[in-house]
């Protein structure tokens, strides 16, 4: 055991790879079996994977993304000793460092929980961006160096990273270092209205170029209640939450569109399905914008709607027409995130046409993941939804929660995006592993911003 832990943390010129990590990792604090297919019985105890978690700002749009092992993991693992700690925070930067986080979620800040143990972290060096902020969970302060800590945070500093603490309680002892942070997360749960009162001020004293965090905000009320209390960026539950839904408001028909896609999947000829379009300029308008979007990545800019059909055939064009019943009016966070949402399941199921388990139909799949919240985009029933728009009979069954492999990749999309222990349970359904599922998580990520930035 000595000899192991001593090769872990013995660190060469060679950067280590996300396997051999994993491989490190399983042997110091098994998280999921040495094979590469889990069982579904125990996949949810044993399988470490990246989780993400939304950020809004003061406007209600997607600010920031914070990424983590999963709540349950980081819960366990301030349990342990410095040395595990370090393990667990290793498997999930190794992971991060080759899919370029922070580049391709552009201006968003990426948020990297992390214990104290990590702040010299070789690993640190290859994802050091002014976007990127590193959060630390305080430990009590008997157990810190407070010479070393200083000088590791002036480490991260050097190479280019934005530092925050994420707290729970007052914590008078870590004053020196809080005060100079540039990020501090507060649960607010955690905390009366008088305590929660009396930090904000004492913060916003001592470093008025400070952001303040909310965390685990449940309801749309907690979130209320801290936007009236100047926090800057707010995460949790809350952010997801279906309650109290109500449908947005539009400047597209959306009946015309589901017209539209009714001809498109009957067979309809291009020129009777163009005409259909045609009647409605909003619509049109707003059609070719996504299609001349970055994220289709055409080599040509198409002018109307009978050259859409042409270059991108029938599948492709049913899809992008698709969205136009995301299109909404001034949309709170709610819109913008079912948006957000639908569109990273889509891309996240696409990408996995024709791997293990997943069917090869790149197009169903991505029809799959934007329609699966439809009905709570609409405030419709599903079957209403599913009587209103001809859907692929494969992409209507997964929907509906029927057994196949597309409900498979489907399940796997929404735990992705969840943040709970499920994702393993999913992962290995479908044979796809960490690795995989932390790759395709941000290329989908980066997509979907920028289609929603086209229509903004």
């Amino acid at each position: 055991m000595f000899e192991l832990l001593r090769r872990l943390f013995k660190y060469s010129l060679e950067e280590p790879s996300p396997q051999d990590t994993f491989q490190q990792l399983n042997e110091v604090a098994p998280l999921r079996p040495s094979s590469k297919v889990v069982s579904k019985e125990n996949a949810h105890e044993k399988t470490s994977f990246i989780c993400r978690e939304a950020i809004l700002d003061r406007y209600e749009r997607i600010a920031s993304y914070e990424f983590t092992l999963g709540q349950a993991v980081q819960s366990r693992m301030m349990e342990q000793s410095s040395l595990i700690r370090r393990v667990y925070d290793d498997a999930m930067l190794s992971n991060l460092e080759p899919l370029g986080v922070s580049s391709l979620l552009g201006e968003r800040n990426i948020f990297l929980c992390l214990s104290v143990e990590s702040l010299k972290s070789p690993l640190l060096e290859t994802l050091a961006n002014p976007n990127t902020v590193i959060m630390i969970t305080p430990r009590p302060i008997d157990e810190i160096d407070l010479d070393e800590m200083r000088a590791n945070l002036a480490h991260i500093k050097a190479l280019g990273f934005r530092h925050g603490w994420s707290i729970n309680q007052p914590r008078p002892e870590y004053a020196e270092f809080l005060r100079n942070a540039d990020f501090i997360k507060i649960d607010p749960a955690a905390l009366d209205g008088i305590q929660l009162q009396k930090m904000i001020s004492d913060f916003r004293v001592d470093n008025n170029d400070q952001k303040l965090i909310a965390s685990r905000l449940q309801t749309a009320d907690d979130f209320k209640y801290c936007f009236e209390r100047h926090f800057d960026y707010f995460m949790g539950p809350f952010i997801s939450s279906r309650g109290n839904w109500h449908p947005a408001k539009s400047d597209v028909n959306r009946m015309q569109v589901f017209q539209a896609l009714e001809m498109v999947q009957s067979g309809a000829e291009f020129d009777a399905i163009a005409d259909c379009l045609r009647t409605d300029p909003i619509l049109t308008f707003k059609l070719l914008r996504y299609i001349n979007s970055p994220g289709i990545g055409l080599q040509q800019r198409i002018k109307e709607i009978q050259q859409a059909f042409m270059l991108l055939g029938r599948d492709r064009f049913y899809r992008w027409l698709s969205l136009l019943l995301f299109d909404s009016k001034k949309p709170s966070y709610h819109e913008n995130i079912l948006t957000e949402h639908a569109l990273t399941r889509a891309r996240f199921m696409e990408m996995l046409s024709g791997k293990a388990r997943a069917p090869a139909n790149a197009d169903q799949l991505f029809l799959t993941g934007l329609f699966s919240l439809m009905n709570i985009m609409l405030a419709l029933p599903l079957e209403e939804v599913l009587k209103q728009v001809a859907l692929p009979d494969s992409v209507s069954a997964a929907l509906r929660g029927e057994a196949s492999a597309m409900h498979d990749a489907l399940t796997l999309a929404i735990a992705v995006e969840s943040g709970n222990e499920e994702i393993a349970a999913a992962a290995a359904q479908c044979s796809v592993d960490a690795s995989e599922v932390a790759g395709m998580m941000i290329e989908a990520l980066a997509w979907s911003q920028q289609i929603v930035a086209v229509n903004k």
